[in-house]
């Protein structure tokens, strides 16, 4: 992918965001980095590689310019590109520089993103976290993406979610919901086409829930999971995963709602308790991963939380809220599970791993063969999980992005 095409694409959104800052794209200065920083920018010019110069001659710099984006104000000044012995050692010092900053660094030219100088221990040394360093329109890519599937969007208005500038983080954007009942629908077609005619259920079709099951269970009106569940179809299979079943009866999955049910008013404004998707049958534990305020209903001793599949809770007046992930929770510890840790394209670390990645992930275990479908769908009990243990912890491992 071209990185200038990459750079259009971006930039458009940035100047869109300037517009819902109430400047005008005609009164905006259009002059390069070098035009606009003038002889310090001409002085580091030497130390720039060819494609690197390129990109910096062919985008704007304004200081009309509003935040570039969520997680970084614009391209760094020239004398903050280099920072030298502060964030790496004396012979990476040339190596590597700032290209985003303020907000968190952007390395070029295979770039990865920090949130802030603590995780640069992720990434480093280069050579033994490759995965993690990614071109630039790699990461520009991504953070469109973001952006065209609504979960940033830019506005000059008030907004009860996270701002920077004119960008708000939601807590999902509208179009995951389709992306993530397309990744499931992939899922349940990959695993009743490894099956025979006679061993699929004999189920009318029609959604994996309803509003009235919903109801029953206490799922909040305007959330990302109820829009899922009333979205996704119902499996012709009972077996989701090894020891995860599919919701097939809405009583019983009303009965193991634990925490759609509890009094999670919060003084900071609307909390989305965690939902159980996916149940294992009698196993219970004393984890519970999910917000402050759920914490502090249950003490840690208490081992009555049903193993299982979760949505994620969220006080959507927190920041990096992520309605769309999911956690899962197993009767035995196994750290990290399906989830990505840092995120080289922005983000937190502790922020859940998305529905949409979980199910494209289980998809690619049953047609690799690694999960083995029988007459009942997935076959295995939870305690195949523990395979991460043995050695064969990539085959739950999700590549991580955003």
């Amino acid at each position: 992918m071209d990185l200038k095409v990459e750079l259009v694409g971006v930039q458009s959104r940035n100047l869109r965001a300037s517009c819902a800052s109430s400047h005008t794209l005609e009164a905006l200065e259009r002059r390069s980095f070098f035009q606009h920083h003038g002889d310090a920018a001409n002085e580091i010019r030497s130390r720039l590689g060819p494609t690197l110069v390129l990109f910096l001659e062919s985008i704007i710099v304004s200081d009309e310019l509003p935040t570039f984006y969520l997680w970084v104000s614009g391209v760094s000044e020239p004398r903050e590109m280099f920072p030298g012995e502060e964030m790496f050692s004396e012979l990476e010092a040339d190596r590597f520089l700032v290209l985003y900053a303020l907000n968190t660094g952007i390395k070029y030219h295979r770039a990865t993103m920090a949130l802030g100088i603590e995780d640069i221990d992720f990434t480093h040394p280069v050579d033994e976290h490759r995965d993690l360093w990614h071109p630039l329109e790699t990461v520009l890519g991504n953070w469109l993406q973001m952006i065209e599937i609504g979960k940033i969007t830019a506005s000059q208005d008030e907004a009860p979610d996270e701002k920077y500038g004119p960008w708000i983080w939601h807590s999902y954007g509208r179009a995951q919901v389709g992306s993530t009942v397309t990744a499931f629908e992939r899922l349940v077609i990959a695993v009743e086409n490894r099956m025979s005619p006679d061993q699929l259920l004999d189920i009318p079709g029609g959604l994996l829930l309803n509003d009235a099951g919903l109801d029953a269970a206490a799922v909040p009106q305007e959330c990302f999971i109820r829009s899922f569940l009333t979205r996704a179809r119902r499996p012709r299979f009972k077996r989701m995963t090894p020891g995860l079943d599919a919701p097939h009866d809405p009583q019983m999955f009303a009965e193991n709602q634990r925490f759609t049910v509890m009094d999670s008013r919060s003084e900071y404004g609307i909390v989305i308790p965690p939902v159980l998707i996916f149940a294992s049958t009698g196993l219970y534990v004393s984890i519970n991963p999910f917000c402050r305020v759920f914490a502090d209903l249950i003490p840690r001793s208490d081992g009555s939380t049903l193993a299982g599949l979760y949505s994620e809770s969220v006080e959507r007046s927190s920041a990096e809220l992520s309605e769309e992930g999911s956690r899962f929770i197993l009767a035995f510890p196994v750290a990290g599970l399906f989830q990505h840790g840092f995120k080289p394209f922005g983000g937190e670390w502790w922020r859940a791993q998305r529905l949409e990645r979980l199910f494209d992930k289980w998809r690619e275990l049953v047609e690799s063969g690694i999960w083995i479908v029988g007459p009942d769908g997935v076959e295995g009990s939870i305690d195949t999980f523990r395979d991460a243990e043995t050695g064969r912890w990539d085959y739950y491992r999700i590549e991580p992005t955003w």
